[in-house]
């Protein structure tokens, strides 16, 4: 079944998850291999400023000493769920267009997101929320 969002999505992340597998270098240091992992999703600026208070301090040290970061909410739309190796914290390169603007890139930390009990309770599995701070390139 696909999303009630599709068509609608405005932001493309790009998650590095570990593949599981190692490369050994001339030296015999072995390093973790990555895959790309994408997910589309439907984003805009929170205007909640109970959320925002909430992540300030967090925003800040995202955003560093000259940065611009903004909190973003939305749902993800393809893929619906969130995929194996993507969780909580983790950062991602992302293009978003919101409204009419030009598209924009960046970097997309992910917050925690708790899922309505009711939804949760009638096993919907076709809105999974999404909450992050974007910082721009």
């Amino acid at each position: 079944m696909t999303s009630p969002f599709s068509g609608f999505e405005n932001s493309v992340l790009t998650f590095q998850v570990a593949d599981g597998t190692y490369t050994t270098n001339a030296v015999g240091n072995r390093s973790l291999n990555y895959e790309a992992l994408t997910i589309k999703a439907v984003l805009k600026p929170t205007t909640d400023t109970g959320t925002v208070n909430r992540y300030a301090q967090e925003i800040q040290q995202f955003a560093g000493a000259d940065g611009h970061a903004v909190l973003l909410e939305g749902y993800l739309v393809e893929p619906q769920t969130y995929p194996q190796g993507v969780e909580f914290l983790a950062e991602a390169d992302i293009e978003i267009t919101v409204a009419i603007s030009k598209p924009e890139t960046g970097r997309l930390k992910l917050l925690p997101v708790v899922q309505s009990p009711y939804v949760v309770a009638m096993g919907i599995d076709l809105i999974t929320p999404i909450r992050g701070i974007f910082r721009r390139n």
